[in-house]
């Protein structure tokens, strides 16, 4: 009974002595951050109580989660280009068209995982009141008994929401109701066929919840309005081919609200260039990465924008350390 007494021990205080630094100066036993964290709603609501960046929130995800898609999204590394080809474009085999992909009515939409919540988290403004309550429990949060501690953060994320929001900032994103947002997903071989099986369910998710239109692009570019496409729809128009972000060209002669970047790093500077040609604008430019920088899409498309606003990283982001 002893030795077993104290092998537990021995254990836990292993598990307390595992820090991670989830940004300069604060630091959670990995132990209590996965205890905490049960999933992505209640993980993107702590990393906007500790205002986190990016690189950061990424880090915490692939910490706390531990699903497929988080693999996918975080820890598959090498499989991605994260280099650019030198091919050139031709202006003049440029056939500037869109294919139109199969409609399906009434199609089934995934509940998603962690980018759907990742849109919806965009939404939250954490009252300073909640913050300052979590600056004082970061000693303390990790020694409390039961189920004390995992409930924590649950309780702060449901009264933030419950509080009274007359006057409050929220940090949302707007544009005029006329425009739209879209969704573009890179279907080249360079993402592989695994890794957009892997993240398919996600991304539509993301689409449905945002309202957005959909495209896939790779050889040629495959569009749908919101809506009106499955699963199953984008899988059969993913080609796994080239990555010619130069066939996008023509969904931007108008002008669009949000538009969702999920890729790697890979296509032409030539493709950039031929974007830079378009007439449309875009209000916000979000971008979901599969390697370690900022996708090359969101560089191409962010040209028609103010700025771009990564949202996640993977490959070398590897689990807090």
């Amino acid at each position: 009974m002893t030795t077993s007494s104290s092998t537990t021990s021995s254990h836990s205080l292993t598990a307390m002595l595992d820090l991670v630094e989830i940004k300069p100066g604060v630091k959670f036993a990995r132990a209590t951050l996965q205890d905490l964290l049960p999933d992505a709603e209640t993980a993107l609501f702590f990393a906007k109580v500790y205002d986190l960046d990016y690189h950061q929130v990424s880090s915490l995800l692939a910490t706390v989660l531990s699903s497929t898609l988080a693999h996918a999204l975080f820890e598959e590394g090498g499989e991605h280009s994260d280099e650019l080809q030198d091919y050139i474009v031709d202006l003049m085999d440029m056939a500037g068209i869109v294919d139109d992909g199969e409609v399906t009515f009434g199609a089934d939409v995934p509940h998603g995982e962690i980018l759907p919540q990742m849109w919806e988290s965009l939404e939250v403004a954490v009252a300073q009141s909640i913050k300052d309550v979590a600056s004082k429990l970061e000693s303390v949060v990790g020694m409390l008994p039961g189920k004390q501690g995992s409930m924590i953060f649950s309780s702060m994320m449901k009264l933030n929401k419950q509080r009274p929001t007359l006057g409050d900032f929220r940090a949302s994103i707007h544009h005029e109701p006329e425009k739209q947002n879209l969704l573009i997903l890179d279907v080249s071989g360079s993402m592989s066929s695994g890794t957009v099986r892997q993240i398919v369910d996600d991304v539509v998710a993301l689409s449905y919840t945002s309202n957005a239109h959909m495209a896939v692009v790779s050889n040629t570019c495959t569009y749908w309005v919101p809506g009106s496409y499955s699963v199953d729809d984008v899988l059969a128009a993913a080609e796994y081919g080239g990555t010619h972000y130069e066939q996008l060209a023509p969904l931007f002669d108008r002008d669009w609200g949000t538009v969702i970047c999920v890729a790697d790093y890979d296509s032409s500077r030539s493709a950039k260039s031929t974007l830079s040609r378009c007439v449309g604008r875009i209000d916000t430019v979000l971008d979901i990465s599969l390697v370690s920088r900022p996708t090359f899409l969101s560089e191409c498309v962010g040209q028609l924008a103010p700025a771009v606003r990564p949202l996640l990283v993977s490959n070398s982001y590897y689990p807090l350390a």
